[in-house]
């Protein structure tokens, strides 16, 4: 329904009318004091009722007011905008990584992916090195290979010249070049050459066998010391972690359980299997736990059992010594000079 601004105005005189009739009446009614008082209530009553009924009118009436969406604005801005410091960047805390989890802080994340990017580096040089190894070769034989591999692809000459004595000396070891004696048996005619050729290569052929028996049995023992030193490392490791979940004070220990197992190692007294180690560190242990210990305190008093008291013993005065040699006390200081004068 459309608002009617003519009602309103009705409306607004009939209640102006009807508060003036009443105020006319009660002055009247002051003045006279002929009427009652529950008359007087009865106007003031009805006087109320209606301005209550033309509050509710107005009220009703009249649109409601809508707040201004400038002023507004601003509070709703301070109520919902960001909290101070909030929209800004949060620098990675790379002393006590506490900003985020640790496995997802950047400096872990930067540390593991340069691991992964260096293990496959390492895996290639550990196999180079292995290779190396187990087939006899020094670092300097692999590295004089390397170089004539390089030397050949830019300067053939030079390749050949570092390359020369390796070639002559494994056509000897293969037997492509005759011995000294081969050479004159061919040169006496009591061997062909071809004969000689095939006297060599036998030769070398055993040679070979033989140095690779040899080469085999070295790097054999060379496991085989690895493998025992290994050995008493790890059975040192184990008894010491053993001991430390066993000991709390283990750490405070440690330091001279060193330096007894260092004396007794300076005296020859050097552990060889794994067991001899175990027994070393324990007797080790034992010595240094006997250092530290306390001394043993006297026995305490049975509880109800007192020992008897010691009777005081009181200065003998006056009297002598027997034998006569006791001299009085002096009562001076001259009868002091006289008694050291003798």
């Amino acid at each position: 329904m459309p608002f009617d601004r003519e009602d309103l105005s009705e409306e607004l005189d009939e209640a102006l009318e009807v508060q003036a009739g009443s105020e006319g009446t009660d002055g009247q009614a002051g003045a006279d004091g002929a009427k009652p008082a529950d008359g007087e209530g009865s106007s003031a009553s009805q006087a109320k009722t209606e301005d209550e009924g033309l509050l509710g009118v107005v009220r009703d009436a009249a649109p409601a007011k809508k707040p201004d969406a400038a002023a507004a604005s601003p509070a709703e801005g301070a109520e919902t905008g960001d909290k101070p410091g909030e929209g800004a960047p949060k620098q990675p805390d790379n002393e006590n990584y506490s900003d985020v989890p640790f496995n997802k802080h950047p400096r872990f994340r930067q540390l593991l992916s340069e691991r992964n990017a260096n293990k496959g580096d390492a895996e290639k040089y550990r196999q180079v090195d292995t290779f190396i190894r187990d087939n006899g070769m020094t670092a300097q034989e692999a590295a004089d290979l390397l170089t004539v591999g390089a030397m050949a692809k830019t300067n053939p000459a030079k390749a050949w010249e570092l390359a020369r004595p390796w070639v002559e000396n494994l056509l000897k070891a293969c037997g492509e070049v005759l011995s000294p004696d081969l050479q004159q048996a061919v040169q006496e005619g009591r061997m062909t050459q071809e004969a000689a050729y095939e006297v060599s290569r036998s030769r070398a052929s055993v040679a070979a066998m033989e140095a690779s028996r040899g080469f085999e049995e070295r790097r054999r023992q060379e496991q085989s010391q690895t493998e025992h030193a290994r050995s008493i490392t790890t059975a040192a490791e184990d008894w010491e972690t053993d001991r430390r979940a066993r000991d709390p004070n283990y750490d405070t220990k440690l330091e001279l359980i060193h330096r007894e197992i260092a004396w007794r190692h300076h005296n020859g007294d050097v552990p060889k299997t794994p067991q001899e180690v175990k027994a070393q560190l324990d007797d080790a242990y034992k010595a240094v736990n006997a250092a530290l210990k306390p001394p043993a305190t006297p026995p305490a008093a049975a509880p109800g059992r007192q020992a008897p008291p010691r009777t005081a013993t009181k200065p003998v005065t006056g009297g002598s010594v027997a034998g006569g040699n006791a001299k009085p006390a002096p009562r001076s200081m001259l009868e002091v000079v006289q008694q050291a004068a003798g």
